[in-house]
């Protein structure tokens, strides 16, 4: 449905209404979901009325249902809108509910300790007996209501439902009974809704954990002829034993599994769970129900351990567990390449350029928080499927890692405690220091035997074993790995790989690339940066770092997993991953259809300013030139990097010899008030007295409050200058615009000073005035010199920023210290004056401009020049900042490390070229070496960005179409297992086949929601919370970037 259209019409008003100042006014707003519309009626100020109508006449009015009319002129210009309306109850819901209802739902709850309505009941509510002995003084507080019921009652009507918690009223007030002290037996085995004609009792204490708490009941076994064991009999009634024989406590499936969502979700520890249960039972501590906590870990474990079985189809296959294959547990990706399962048939005959598209792009890193003490022992506490998931079988990692004593790996780029720790991390009285990991970089899911426990630091063999075992039997023709240390781990990987068996060892004919995320890069040398930057890899707009955000969640179990034993951690792990993984998955519909369209936009705004960029290069060969050796080296990374450009930047001398250089020409300019009179010099003056007033103002800002006696001297010296220079300017108007005249007159007891004073420039006339009082085209000479000086201000705003970059460049490699560092910030502050001025020059230049030849095609070359478009060409070297202060959109400097509630800044794959730029003749004649091989280099990046979001928009369609073929082949995979094996009985068969089914169904509706997602238009696939408060950032954003003044 589209958005609801609005029309203004206009009806006949009284006659005698000659000042109309209200009209009535009526609000249509649509709900975000387009369902329904909302109507709110309000009374708003009429600011003019329009001049086609007699006084009076009409009433402006508001029709919904008519069509909007683009071309109809605005007739009623509203002041005010009328505000929605506001409800405590919507805005402050709190406090409304606090201050009005607060004390009414306390006198509820004590209502509740008593028995209400029911106070003078004499019969049972359920069967209405009045005999003695079946008083109404039970109630159920699971049960919907507060029926009182008798104790007969109550038993029966509970018979399939023993966990709730019965009150019984002892004449002063409820207190706890269980059901089994009220006489409820329950009942196991096929007579659950009836009795067993052989029951056995169970344990006296028998106990159930359930979700409101730990219970004590009553069981019956059924002992008929074909019974089944006791065991099997409690997990029929999803009951989960603590042990097979004669279990004595069990858990009840729905508790367990709400154990995993809180584990999951919050990351709660069993010990944790354990006591909240035994809390809920009794918070008194009077009746504290019998610690299980140890059978609760051992149910848990072994329940999540079946659950992966089942879910992993073992359970639909003859002897599923042992024929268990290692990695066969884990979620796979369904986004990444699969060859036989979601990959076209011609795949590998894919023309060169779309080879990218079948990289499997996999990222590497370690993490220390995830240790492990030593606690028991894999003979006590064997994991009970470590293999067949996402951690790597112990037995033979431990051999190969046994076979390194020590590392000595010596590193020729920067000085990483990844290296210098692998040998000396403190591993005293630790089973681990902590895991390695891979995972697919893309989508941040868990690779199958991605994971292995890590003995000292981050030693290759450990990283090693873990990649390759993750990359294991991959099928595709090229790999790249992502890992912070990459330009070290790379270089003896392939003689370490020769180690390993034959079929371990990536093939020969298999690519293998590698590059270090985006936000570690920066921590690299420069070599390191132009070779191994994601940003110029062929990986689309991966950033490798993902595994860093795979970390932040599941270190949350951290402390818990140090004090396990070694299996039980493994376990819990697996768990964590398989969540974590499963969660991946089924959001990878959401996020790839917001990736998507935002790698549209972006795709077309990079590749347009890219060839805005080469459009305006300085030498029409460049082009072909920088292309051919890109590309040759896209191809080889063996030949000398293109981005290794050594640019040669301005000292600080350099700078300030040009600051001193562009105040002497200043200077000079200033002298043109002596010049002879003419029209021409009469606008010129009026711009370099303007110019004079903006500089003076610059330097009053820049004051401190204690200003010093020579600096206030030289502020009323230019004052006094500016005056002399104003009466000559007003005795040229009064030859060339005789209409100032009047304008003078009214301004004659101007108290102001002589930097705030109007100059009447013809830009500064309306236009009747400045046709009929101004003489020999003034107006005309003022807008060819403010369009030379709109230029002029670029020319200079881009120099400036030049060398601004370059003193900064020059600082970070050279100098170190506070002294030095001071100094140039002295003449930084310089060069950031130097650029508010120029800045500022322009705009005004362009707003007179604008208000001598109104709207039109001029804009298009000259836009309005906002803060953020005062950027330097190339900014910073492949990512790395370049200072520690910033500019906000106003123009205020502040420290980066105060950013913390404002939108962040666009990295390198987001950064675009500024329109100041992109102008012809803006790059220079090609004659200058230096800024040659500037503009280059950033021609190669602007190149890189176009190309990466290319590739990204092509990667999101294909990895749309490869989930859509991979839940297809699960769902199909699923269909096959409904027949189970041959044996199997009926019962047992049919719950295969059912649980088949609902498995293939499941991958069928999540295809479907996936494609709903992928169909939506992009404006409705942004209104999720997430990209709106993304959205109204960038909206606050764009409201505070303002032009410069």
């Amino acid at each position: 449905m589209p958005p609801k259209r609005k029309v203004y019409r206009l009806h006949k008003a009284d006659d005698n209404d000659h000042e109309l100042s209200t009209v009535n006014a009526r609000t249509v707003a649509v709900t975000k979901g387009r369902r329904r519309r909302l109507k709110i009626v309000g009374e708003s100020t009429v600011v003019h009325q329009n001049p086609l109508y007699s006084q009076g006449d009409w009433v402006y009015q508001f029709d919904a249902d008519d069509s909007y009319d683009a071309a109809q002129p605005e007739r009623v210009c509203v002041l005010k809108p009328p505000p929605p309306p506001r409800y405590n109850k919507s805005d402050w819901p709190l406090l409304y509910w606090t201050q009005g209802y607060r004390q009414e739902a306390l006198e509820e709850f004590m209502r509740l300790e008593g028995r209400g309505d029911w106070a003078d009941l004499s019969e049972c509510m359920s069967c209405g007996s009045t005999d003695c002995g079946r008083e109404p003084v039970f109630r159920c507080e699971e049960c919907l209501g507060t029926v009182l019921e008798c104790q007969q009652c109550v038993v029966e009507r509970h018979r399939q439902t023993p966990f709730h918690v019965i009150q019984r009223w002892n004449s002063s007030f409820f207190d706890k009974v269980s059901l089994r002290d009220l006489g409820l037996r329950v009942q196991l085995g096929p007579h659950m809704s009836s009795r067993c004609l052989n029951p056995r009792p169970g344990p006296v204490d028998f106990s159930v954990l359930h979700v409101n708490g730990v219970h004590q009941i009553a069981i019956d076994f059924c002992w008929c002829e074909h019974r089944v064991a006791t065991w099997k009999q409690l997990i029929r009634a999803e009951l989960f034993p603590a042990t097979v024989d004669q279990p004595k406590t069990c858990a009840s499936f729905r508790v367990l599994e709400q154990y995993q969502a809180l584990s999951g979700s919050g990351k709660m520890s069993a010990y944790e769970f354990h006591q909240g249960l035994s809390h809920m039972t009794d918070a008194t501590g009077i009746c504290k129900p019998k610690s299980k906590y140890t059978s609760l870990g051992r149910m848990v474990r072994q329940f999540a351990h079946i659950k992966m079985m089942k879910r992993g189809g073992r359970g639909n296959v003859s002897n599923g567990i042992k024929a268990t294959l290692p990695g066969e547990l884990a979620t796979l990706c369904p986004a990444c390449p699969h060859p036989g399962i979601n990959l076209p048939a011609d795949w590998e005959s894919a023309p060169l350029e779309y080879k990218f598209l079948y990289i499997l792009i996999l990222a590497l890193d370690a993490n220390f928080r995830l240790k492990n003490l030593y606690r028991s022992s894999w003979d006590r506490d064997p994991g009970l499927h470590t293999g067949l998931a996402y951690f790597i079988e112990p037995t033979k990692y431990l051999k190969h890692v046994s076979a390194y004593a020590t590392q000595k790996d010596i590193s020729n780029c920067s000085g990483f405690r990844t290296l210098s720790h692998a040998e000396s991390k403190n591993a005293v009285g630790l089973r681990a220091t902590g895991v390695g990991m891979c995972i697919c970089a893309r989508h941040e899911i868990v690779r199958p035997l991605g994971i292995g426990d890590l003995q000292k630091g981050e030693r290759y063999c450990n990283m090693d074993y873990i990649a390759l075992s993750a990359s294991r039997a991959h099928g595709v023709q090229a790999l790249f790995y992502s890992y912070d240390i990459a330009c070290q781990w790379k270089i003896n990987f392939f003689d370490r790989m020769r180690a390993f068996s034959k079929d371990w060892q990536i093939p020969d004919d298999v690519e293998v690339h590698f590059g270090i995320p985006k936000c570690h890069c920066k921590g690299h040398k420069r070599v390191c940066q132009c070779r191994y930057s994601m940003n110029i890899q062929r990986v689309g707009r991966t950033d490798g770092e993902g595994i860093e955000r795979t970390w932040a969640e599941v270190n949350m179990v951290a402390n818990s997993t140090k004090e396990m034993g070694p299996g039980n951690r493994f376990d819990r792990l697996d768990e964590q991953f398989a969540r974590h993984n499963w969660k991946k998955v089924i959001g990878l519909g959401r996020l790839l259809a917001k990736k998507h369209v935002k790698a549209r936009s972006k795709a077309a705004r990079h590749m347009s300013g890219f060839i805005g960029l080469t459009e305006v290069l300085p030498n029409e060969d460049f082009k072909a030139q920088w292309t051919t050796e890109i590309e040759a080296w896209e191809r080889n990374k063996d030949l000398p990097s293109p981005y290794m450009i050594n640019v040669k930047h301005l000292t600080e001398n350099q700078v300030v010899f040009s600051l001193k250089e562009e105040e002497r020409r200043s200077a000079v300019k200033d002298g043109l008030a002596d010049a002879d009179s003419n029209a021409t010099l009469c606008v010129e003056l009026g711009l370099i007295m303007e110019d004079a007033q903006r500089r003076l103002r610059q330097d009053i800002c820049d004051q401190d409050d204690d200003v010093p006696l020579a600096a206030s001297k030289d502020i009323q010296k230019k004052r006094k200058a500016l005056h002399k220079d104003l009466t000559r300017l007003r005795s040229l108007q009064a030859e060339y615009m005789p209409c100032v005249k009047a304008k003078l007159r009214e301004t004659i007891n101007d108290s102001r000073d002589v930097e705030e004073r109007k100059l009447w420039l013809p830009s500064e006339l309306d236009t009747a005035l400045r046709v009929k009082g101004c003489l020999s085209g003034v107006a005309e000479i003022e807008t060819k010199l403010r369009e030379a000086q709109c230029l002029d201000a670029l020319s200079s705003l881009r120099t400036t920023l030049r060398a601004r970059h370059s003193l900064f460049s020059h600082r970070n490699k050279n100098f170190r210290g506070q002294k030095q560092n001071t100094r140039v910030a002295d003449t930084a502050h310089r060069l950031d004056r130097q650029c508010r001025l120029a800045g500022a020059k322009y705009n005004a230049a362009h707003d007179a401009l604008l208000s001598l030849k109104g709207p039109g095609q001029w804009e298009e070359e000259l836009r309005v020049l906002r803060h953020s478009d005062m950027v330097s060409l190339h900014g910073s070297l492949l990512e790395i900042d370049e200072d520690d202060e910033e500019e906000d959109a106003e123009g205020n400097k502040r420290k980066k490390r105060l950013r913390l509630g404002s939108p962040r800044e666009a990295g390198e794959g987001h950064r675009e070229i500024s329109w100041i730029w992109m102008q012809e003749g803006a790059l220079g004649d090609g004659s200058n070496k230096d800024l040659n091989h500037a503009i280059k280099l950033e021609w190669l990046r602007s190149r890189a960005r176009a190309h990466r979001w290319q590739e990204e928009c092509l990667l999101l369609t294909e990895e749309k179409r490869r989930i859509l073929k991979t839940f297809a082949y699960e769902a199909e995979r699923w269909d096959q297992r409904q027949s189970g094996w041959q044996g199997l009985g009926l019962d047992y068969a049919e719950g295969v086949q059912a649980y088949a089914r609902r498995q293939a169904d499941m991958y069928c509706r999540l295809a479907s929601k996936f494609r709903i997602h992928w169909d939506l238009p992009p404006e409705q696939v942004l209104e999720d919370n997430e990209s709106e408060s993304e959205a109204e950032g960038e909206g606050e954003a764009r409201r505070l970037e303002g032009k410069v003044e």
